[in-house]
């Protein structure tokens, strides 16, 4: 006998540890109505009109339909939707197996999603309400306000002793949406607004409003992107990757974890602590081996920590320029320059050219050189690039490089990529896309000059 005792025990507690291992799941109620127009259809059956709501957790897996259901001959439709996170859906209309509308759709545990519209013209009539959506037109009301207002500021047409007043007005405005509508997703849009409008002026404000929105997923991300850099200015390294720490423990979603460990393993990689990198590294790839997209994103880190490190010697390159000038490593010896790699029709390339310009100017003062090597196929796209443009510094001619050794030598995964490399021909940093702080930061590095000259 009190060996059946056990054994029920341990099955018991078998039962319990697999349920507690199944990934959670919420549920709601999704209703509504669906009729099409007298114009269409007059014969007021408004049957088998199909609702579908669509979950795609990654690029990796299949989507996965989480709700689909038919209306009635009235055109009523209701049933409970079980989901595994608070977010948007795909939510599809169709009749007769045609697709007649997409939309997103918030799916939030016990909070009903009521649908309503009319066929045809469901990008014009179809309605969602629920507290979330309710919530998001509140936001979008006050972002779009705000827009207007931003476009003004960028105009010129409010003057810089107004600029502080309006940036903390509208700030107070978002922050009063994300207290009001409490743990919506329009509250977390809210609270991100509040605190970029806060960015760097009031930094103090900006991460006490951060502190306030966690644990949010949402909001842990917002803090990676505003709340560490201000930390690492202000308290260091140390506290900085005591603070990335601190949000993966708050982190609930795998991605945002995920997220938050790449960012630690970028910042050791750029602080130069490669060894320190390179073991973060090493315990990334162990827990995400599965991944696919982990591994890809690991091989391309790992190469730069072992190539193109912070420190390291810059790799050879040689090309000849547009106007016939001979350009190479040996050539650039003694002087500061940024190597940017990138096809010029490249819109952020573009829209970041005149922060380029602007950097050029500056520093050129001091000596930097930029030497833009253009990946674009054809030369009648350099030559149209700068027909509408003045070319401010020398441009790789194509033909004069091998396009997969700049690709593979230098690890292009992201355009643009810019090189910072001192008069010793040392790499100071690799920076993808347009990190531009980063890249003003770099050159008072090689200048040894402060951000207050």
């Amino acid at each position: 006998m009190k060996q059946y005792f056990i054994l029920s025990a341990l099955l018991v507690s078998l039962i319990a540890t697999s349920c507690s291992n199944e990934p959670e799941t919420f549920s709601t109620v999704v209703k509504g109505n669906l009729s099409v127009a007298d114009s269409l259809d007059d014969s007021s059956d408004y049957s088998g009109i199909g609702v579908t709501l669509i979950n795609r957790d990654s690029a990796e897996n299949e989507p996965d339909t989480v709700f689909n259901t038919l209306t009635d001959k009235v055109g009523n439709f209701e049933g409970v939707v079980q989901f595994p996170e608070k977010k948007y859906y795909r939510l599809v209309i169709s009749r007769n197996g045609q697709n007649l509308g997409t939309i997103g759709a918030i799916l939030a545990e016990n909070d009903t999603l009521t649908i309503e519209g009319i066929l045809p013209g469901l990008d014009e009539n179809l309605t969602l309400k629920s507290r979330e959506h309710d919530a998001l037109k509140t936001f979008n009301r006050v972002e779009n306000s705000f827009q207007r207002v931003a476009a003004f500021i960028r105009g010129g047409a409010v003057p810089d002793s107004m600029l502080a007043y309006e940036l903390e007005k509208w700030s107070n405005l978002y922050w009063e949406i994300h207290e009001k509508n409490e743990n919506t997703i329009a509250s977390h849009f809210a609270a991100e607004q509040s605190a970029v409008l806060l960015s760097g002026w009031a930094d103090e404000r900006m991460l006490k409003r951060i502190d306030s929105a966690l644990p949010a997923d949402y909001i842990v991300s917002v803090a990676v992107r505003l709340g560490k850099p201000y930390i690492a200015e202000t308290k260091g390294f140390d506290s900085a990757s005591g603070y990335l720490d601190s949000l993966f423990h708050l982190a609930q979603n795998e991605s945002v974890k995920e997220m938050i460990l790449r960012d630690k393993i970028k910042m050791h990689f750029d602080s130069s602590r490669i060894k320190e990198a390179k073991s973060l590294l090493t315990n990334y790839e162990r827990d995400y081996a599965e991944k696919s997209n982990a591994q890809e994103w690991a091989k391309t880190i790992r190469y730069d920590l072992n190539y193109l490190a912070p420190g390291v010697n810059a790799p050879d390159f040689s090309f000849v320029t547009m106007e016939g000038d001979s350009v190479n490593k040996q050539t650039m010896d003694g002087q500061v320059y940024i190597l940017e790699i990138s096809p010029l029709a490249n819109r952020e390339y573009q829209a970041g050219l005149d922060r380029t310009v602007v950097i050029h100017e500056i520093y050129k003062n001091y000596g930097l050189k930029i030497l833009t090597v253009p990946l674009d196929q054809s030369e009648v796209t350099v030559n149209a690039f700068f027909e509408e443009r003045i070319k401010m510094w020398p441009v790789a001619k194509l033909g004069s490089f091998d396009v997969q050794e700049i690709i593979e030598k230098f690890n292009v995964t992201q355009v643009p990529t810019r090189l910072l490399i001192d008069k010793n021909g040392i790499l100071i940093r690799k920076y993808v896309r347009n990190e531009f702080e980063d890249i003003i930061q770099g050159l008072n590095q090689a200048f040894r000059t402060t951000n207050s000259s």
